[in-house]
Order: structure tokens, then C-alpha cells, then sequence
């Protein structure tokens, strides 16, 4: 997938918006992005399982996070460290999700 990321700055999502433990789909149309979030530690990734290309969170934007340290793909169970997305069991194999450079700034995860 070619991704176009946000300029550094762009709004993504309000953090009170994203659950903790949890993850979101960001406000942003151009590219499938999800912030995910563990306590202090905030992270995306482009929204895409490498396993077999179906988005990490259900339709409804619910995320599944497993011990708030594992994001778990609803489709066929790939589990990806939030804090790097390295893949760290599953389907996907040694796959990697694609980070997205983001920053918290008053309230709100902009784009870095």
C-alpha cells in the first residue's frame, strides 16, 4: 500500500477519544490510520494487518488490546507490540505494522 501520512501537525484524534488500553481509527481520510494507546505510551500505525491486508480494528472502530501491550488484528488473531509493532504472534508471520510518526499536544495525537 502507498500511503499518503499526514503533514506534521495534522489533527489526528482527540486522546480522550481513544480508550485505555485501546485504539481508535483516526480522523483522517486520506490514509487508514489507528492510534493505539496503553497509558502513556501512544503509538499509530497504518491500519492495515500484514497478514492479509483486512484493517486492525472491527467496522465499528472497536480495537481489541490484549494486556495493554498487545494490539490483536479481529480477523484471524495477529498480535503486534503497541510500542513498536513488531509482530509477536500469529499469522503475520515476522511482519511488521507500518508506524505513523504521531505526538500528543494538548489534549489532542497530531501528526509528527
Amino acid at each position: 500500500m502507498s500511503a499518503s501520512l499526514p503533514a506534521p501537525g495534522t489533527a489526528l484524534k482527540a486522546l480522550d477519544a481513544i480508550p485505555d488500553p485501546g485504539g481508535a481509527p483516526a480522523d483522517y481520510a486520506e490514509t487508514p490510520i489507528l492510534i493505539v494507546r496503553s497509558g502513556e505510551t501512544v503509538r499509530a500505525f497504518i491500519n492495515v494487518c500484514p497478514h492479509q491486508g483486512r484493517p486492525l480494528c472491527l467496522p465499528s472502530g472497536r480495537t481489541l488490546v490484549s494486556e495493554g501491550r498487545y494490539l490483536v488484528c479481529p480477523f484471524h488473531g495477529a498480535s503486534f507490540e503497541i510500542g513498536t509493532g513488531a509482530c509477536v504472534g500469529g499469522p503475520a508471520g515476522k511482519s511488521a505494522l507500518k508506524p505513523v510518526p504521531v505526538r500528543v499536544e494538548n489534549g489532542q495525537v497530531t501528526a509528527a
